[in-house]
């Protein structure tokens, strides 16, 4: 249940800046197709988190280190061999005889300071440095399909501004045109008009594709049906979202997974040096055989001769000389925890800035778009004020081309600190690791 309710405070957090000017369309997620499958942000990251061939790829690492642990389990075990052998001769004789052996061999070795255990351990703490970068591959898969996601809100409002920026020029171009009829302006502003009505049109091309792009780019990153639409259920907004950068900090070197990930890294770099100083100590073999024969005898007396045998023995070896081998590969296993201790120490050097950078991007968004909603009331006051003027002859074409190019950037802008601010607070989410949650 917590669980459940930390995903769901993150989704509304998330929500909260879905563009303010779409929440009031249906068009930002609807599209043509009634037919068409939707997907919630959820669905969409439980199909990355299952299909992805990255997140698949790293999932058969972890498989592949459990494995190892079996193995290195299996040395732990005595290994029980059975085998047999049958002879027999043209003439059999007192010096060849027929003979018939079956029996059971069990064989152990270890060494005395505990190698079998220590490479145990190793594996085991493989495996959980492999479950770190799975989560991690799986964090930063979910972020890209949650800001394709988003991505694709903000071009269908670019989509959306280009259409309506159209229609204005239409309009506007149509009322120059019958006020040229009358003779109240001259031909240039209608060229003017047209002009600017052309230059809206590519504007428009631009948007179609950015917004067919986004939506390639997204199903790159999870199978979809082809004519897919979006849907924002369980995107609540309740409360905003105010972290601190100390908080955001605190988090991401506690949660980040890179981190857990390069601890354990160290962590078996050290054993490995435990492992490796092994070489230098005695290892003892066991062996344990139990075995029936039996021997038929022809010349010059026949008999048959029916015997067990059962033996125990131990062997004990040390190595005097290796030409250096055991020291290199103690020195090369110092040199690994070192090399971890360094790598360790730059991810968190990496992941703090990473927090305060994503938290100074949500802070400027956060100023930018209070800005930038004030400057588009003022721009939409603008363009009427201005349009009633030319409607009556107390302003002219270029009046309103300068209205409407401050309404239409505006309006871009606005759309684009939208996503900033959105793409800012899943960058701290992400920092802090807690991506993963939203599944």
């Amino acid at each position: 249940m917590k669980g459940q309710r930390q995903m769901n405070q993150i989704l509304m957090r998330l929500a909260l800046y879905i563009p303010v000017l779409g929440l009031g369309m249906g068009i930002l997620f609807a599209d043509s197709s009634p037919a068409a499958t939707a997907y919630t942000l959820k669905d969409l990251c439980r199909l990355a988190a299952r299909d992805a061939e990255q997140i698949q790829i790293s999932r058969e690492d972890v498989e592949i280190a459990r494995q190892d642990r079996t193995r290195a389990l299996s040395v732990l075990i005595p290994r029980a061999t059975a085998f047999g052998s049958m002879k027999r001769s043209r003439e059999s004789d007192f010096y060849n005889p027929d003979t018939l052996s079956h029996g059971i061999q069990l064989n152990q070795s270890f060494t005395l300071n505990g190698k079998e255990i220590i490479a145990l351990k190793v594996a085991e703490a493989t495996i959980e440095e492999k479950n770190f970068i799975l989560k991690a591959v799986t964090d930063a898969y979910l972020f890209n399909v949650i800001d394709s996601f988003f991505r694709i809100l903000t071009s269908r409002r670019m989509l959306e501004i280009a259409r309506a920026d159209v229609r204005r020029l239409e309009k506007h171009r149509n009322a120059v045109s019958k006020k040229l009829k009358v003779g109240e302006i001259t031909r240039t502003a209608l060229y003017r008009a047209e002009a600017e009505l052309s230059g809206a049109g590519t504007d428009l091309v631009r948007a179609e594709n950015g917004l067919k792009l986004a939506r390639a780019s997204l199903k790159s990153l999870v199978t979809l049906d082809r004519d897919f639409t979006l849907s924002q259920e369980g995107l609540e907004a309740f409360r905003r979202f105010l972290p601190s950068l100390e908080d955001v900090k605190d988090k991401a070197l506690n949660q980040r997974p890179e981190i857990q990930s390069a601890l354990k890294t160290l962590e078996i770099a050290r054993k490995n040096i435990r492992y490796n100083k092994s070489a230098y100590w005695p290892s003892v073999a066991l062996e344990g055989r139990y075995s029936k024969n039996r021997a038929e005898y022809s010349m010059p007396v026949e008999d048959v001769l029916n015997f067990e045998t059962t033996s125990i023995a131990a062997t004990l070896n040390f190595t005097l000389f290796d030409g250096g081998l055991r020291s290199a590969e103690i020195l090369q296993a110092l040199a690994r925890e070192r090399q971890a201790l360094e790598s360790l120490k730059l991810i968190k050097k990496q992941v703090e800035l990473e927090a305060e950078e994503a938290w100074l991007a949500y802070n400027t968004a956060g100023s930018v778009l209070t800005t930038l909603n004030n400057e588009l009331k003022s721009a939409r006051e603008n363009y009427k004020a201005v349009e009633m003027q030319f409607r009556y002859g107390m302003a002219d074409s270029v009046d309103m081309m300068d209205a409407n190019t401050l309404l239409v950037t505006t309006e871009r802008k606005l759309s684009e600190a939208d996503y900033s601010l959105t793409h800012s607070i899943l960058k701290i989410i992400r920092t802090q690791g807690e991506i993963g949650k939203m599944l």
